[in-house]
């Protein structure tokens, strides 16, 4: 029992705009939500888990001692980037180092082939590349 029992009602029809009314559960099932938002577009694009065309043409304009076939069959990601980044020697410079010195530590690393196909395509860079050993000797090589 309420208090106030003359006023409870009255008031508590001036706080919800009318009389209140028990809920009644709905045998219906219940309705749908509405669709999530997409975010699609603003995740980055994923990285292509195949060679491109571009990559295959790059490893055969390689001399057959150089090409770094491990890397391609098991890592096509990076051969790709490589690929991508060949003619820009900073860039390309940057990558090869990224992937063969560990800077965040404790990392997995590759397995020794792909290892020593980095550290062979790294010392060929640098032959095709003079622009590669003016800047500054690689640190990959020094790590070498």
């Amino acid at each position: 029992m309420h208090a106030y029992p003359s006023v409870m009602p009255e008031l508590i029809d001036r706080i919800t705009d009318g009389p209140v009314h028990h809920r009644v559960e709905s045998t219906s099932p219940a309705p749908t939500p509405p669709p999530a938002k997409s975010f699609v577009h603003l995740r980055r694009n994923r990285p292509v888990l195949i060679l491109l065309p571009r990559t295959k043409g790059w490893l055969a304009s390689l001399p057959p001692r150089v090409r770094p076939t491990c890397l391609a069959t098991q890592y096509a990601r990076i051969a790709n980037r490589l690929c991508a980044a060949w003619d820009d020697p900073p860039e390309c410079r940057e990558i090869l180092d990224d992937l063969l010195i560990d800077r965040r530590g404790g990392r997995k690393g590759f397995p020794k082939p792909v290892v020593r196909e980095l550290q062979v395509l790294s010392i060929y860079y640098c032959i095709v590349h003079p622009y590669f050993n003016a800047v500054a000797p690689s640190r990959a090589l020094a790590a070498a």
